[in-house]
């Protein structure tokens, strides 16, 4: 992250209220809330996006994916710290959050994630890919790796990428304002009445929402770099789904599948959340990539 990045972050934070973080020992104390739906079949672990506070994310926007159950598949579908009942352990920290989901994996299963849950998913494969049957990665938020390739040079659908998540940052005068421009950029047109539509944005939920991205936590891009390398020397099969509205995502998703071996592809979608727009298409793509990487051990009906 730039200096001129980093101060003005540290001026928008400044607006913020102060809010304390519990010790490492008393945040893994904090319980992890998991709903689970089926009793037979291969775990899917299923990490949701967005940031704490319910708005822009959370546990609902992976509520159509319980029809899996259906499917031959025992889902997983978790609530990050601070959403739905499992308590906030303090800011969304990426890199932290995928200690406890690598550890959800048990003895194997397969893992999916959403945005900013795509990242963290990415992260927990590298730290036990032994225990990784396949990976999906939903629009993750992984524009970070971008920074770390020379394509961004001449891509220009990568560079808007980067300056996709830096230049809200960098233009903004409030959290509020930083808020409104990185969904507008970031998430696309409402959908599904959920409470990721603009309009429903007054200004104290705009200004709540910015301080919780501001805090949040992101794996630095050599990190983001490595777990990807990682994935890819392990041979973890990786699928990248994006919904084909955004060019800049779409770039990114091609990029971080060539980077990881894996493949893309698109369950059209006219926004960030291809999992609730087109829920028949996303779970029958899902579905017919993790059959495919069933280990001997285990079957899905």
């Amino acid at each position: 992250m730039s200096s001129t990045i980093m101060e003005k972050r540290a001026a928008l934070l400044a607006q913020c209220p102060i809010i304390s973080s519990p010790s490492e020992a008393e945040a893994a104390r904090q319980p992890i809330n998991v709903e689970r739906s089926g009793t037979d079949g291969p775990l899917v672990v299923v990490i949701h996006g967005g940031v704490q506070g319910g708005i822009g994310g959370g546990p609902a926007t992976f509520a159509k994916q319980a029809a899996l159950a259906g499917m031959g598949w025992r889902v997983a579908l978790v609530e990050r710290p601070g959403f739905g009942q499992s308590p906030s352990r303090g800011p969304d920290d990426m890199e932290r959050d995928a200690v406890w989901i690598s550890e959800m994996l048990g003895d194997g299963g397969h893992l999916m994630g959403h945005s900013w849950g795509g990242a963290e998913v990415l992260l927990a494969a590298a730290r036990r890919p032994e225990a990784v049957h396949s990976l999906v990665l939903v629009e993750p938020a992984l524009q970070g790796l971008a920074m770390t390739d020379p394509r961004i040079e001449t891509d220009s659908a990568l560079k808007a990428a980067v300056m996709g998540v830096t230049q809200p940052m960098l233009t903004a005068h409030t959290p509020a304002e930083y808020a409104r421009a990185f969904m507008r950029e970031l998430v696309g047109e409402a959908g599904a009445g959920s409470a990721r539509d603009l309009g429903d944005l007054d200004e104290e939920k705009a200004a709540y929402l910015g301080c919780a991205l501001l805090r949040g936590r992101m794996a630095a891009p050599p990190v983001l770099r490595k777990a990807a390398e990682t994935v890819a020397q392990a041979k973890i099969p990786v699928l990248v789904i994006t919904g084909g509205w955004s060019p800049s995502l779409d770039a990114v998703a091609r990029l971080v599948a060539d980077v990881t071996g894996g493949r893309q592809a698109t369950v059209t979608s006219a926004n960030h959340f291809p999992q609730l727009e087109n829920p028949d298409q996303f779970n029958a793509v899902v579905d017919a990539f993790m059959r495919e990487h069933v280990p001997a051990t285990g079957t899905a009906a």
